[in-house]
């Protein structure tokens, strides 16, 4: 019983990883679309990305934790963490971050926080 609740809390941090890949990388896209065609200014373009990947990290967390029945906030800022380490980890390695500095830390901590409260949603809906 409790190798199957170890499973489907894993298997629930792994959809939620990928789902949060994968709207990111839709909202990224988006915001270079809507870049290349308007007149955004470019001081504005770090607090876009924060804002699209913390909701990226809200709705995966949301919806990987549906189907789990307890734990929804430690699962939610384990999916959140494990996306902020993801992100820093090819920052790092595109050279996108080179030192720690505020927007990072407000990345860290909007992650964290939009993990646990989609966590929270997630279980929430589960009970619906």
């Amino acid at each position: 019983m409790e190798g199957s609740i170890l499973k489907r809390t894993g298997l629930a941090v792994i959809k939620g990883e990928l789902f949060s890949i994968l709207i990111n990388t839709i909202g990224l896209i988006l915001l270079a679309i809507l870049m290349t065609y308007s007149t955004i200014a470019e001081t504005a373009i770090p607090i876009l990305v924060i804002a699209i990947n913390t909701i990226s990290i809200f709705i995966g967390t949301s919806i990987a934790t549906i189907n789990l029945q307890k734990n929804g906030i430690l699962n939610g800022v384990l999916i959140g963490i494990i996306y902020i380490v993801i992100y820093f980890i090819i920052s790092l390695v595109t050279g996108n971050i080179n030192t720690l500095n505020p927007k990072l830390i407000l990345l860290v901590t909007l992650g964290i926080i939009a993990g646990a409260i989609g966590g929270i949603i997630g279980i929430n809906l589960h009970k619906k």
